[in-house]
């Protein structure tokens, strides 16, 4: 980790994008159907997701930051996921081998970028504290990729929060009102910035409980380093 001197302001997303954020809250926190679920036809599903896995630096880092608030807050959601970038959100299979498979193709076909982790941000209205993402064209593009494929390939389409106005990002915790003020007072002043490459990807799945890493692979490309050093 290095410090950059970089103000760790809380940013505030636009009206839209809040209510958009809330809502997938709301959805994440009731018991929807989850794994163990079942459809209105009667078959069962699982709930399942592609993420970003982070450097053991970033990681750690993560969640020594998500203990500290667990201890003084109490447990929260963000402890029930190992920490990650999202790609796409959870959606509901009822067979994952064939999103298996593809997360198998997305592991020999992705070239590795660099990612960087800028300070701490806030959705306000929602309780949300998380690590910040820096937007970048390659990250995007990954992003978009898996969103087309998915749904030309097995109908499943994009939500609305994964449009134009997608904020990435890396969950902290979930907190109440009260707490989320405290915390966000403690927090925002705080300068971080992580630089990795991207490395190795995940399928992670929900279990009616939390959510635990089903698979995880390395990328098969080598990164190739814009600046040509090694």
């Amino acid at each position: 980790m290095s410090d950059d001197g970089v103000s760790g302001k809380g940013m505030r997303p636009p009206d839209s994008l809040r209510s958009l954020v809330s809502g997938m809250y709301r959805r994440v926190r009731s018991a929807g159907l989850r794994a163990g679920g079942s459809a209105p036809n009667g078959v069962r599903t699982l709930e399942i997701a592609y993420v970003i896995l982070l450097s053991d630096e970033a990681h750690n880092y993560m969640s020594k930051l998500e203990i500290e608030l667990m201890k003084q807050y109490g447990p929260h959601e963000g402890l029930k996921a190992t920490p990650h970038i999202t790609l796409k959100l959870g959606f509901h299979v009822t067979d994952i081998e064939p999103f298996e498979q593809y997360f198998d193709q997305l592991v020999t076909e992705i070239t590795p970028f660099e990612i960087s982790l800028k300070n701490i941000g806030f959705f306000d209205d929602v309780g949300i504290i998380f690590m910040d993402v820096v937007h970048t064209p390659e990250l995007e593009g990954l992003r978009r990729r898996i969103l087309k494929d998915l749904s030309e390939r097995y109908g499943i389409n994009p939500y609305p929060l994964e449009g134009d106005q997608y904020h990435f990002h890396a969950t902290l915790a979930y907190l109440s009102k009260h707490d989320f003020e405290t915390a966000r007072h403690r927090l925002k002043q705080i300068n971080i910035r992580f630089k990795f490459k991207l490395e190795t990807i995940g399928l992670m799945c929900h279990t009616g409980e939390e959510w635990v890493t089903y698979k995880r692979a390395k990328l098969q490309h080598k990164f190739a380093d814009p600046s040509g050093k090694h």
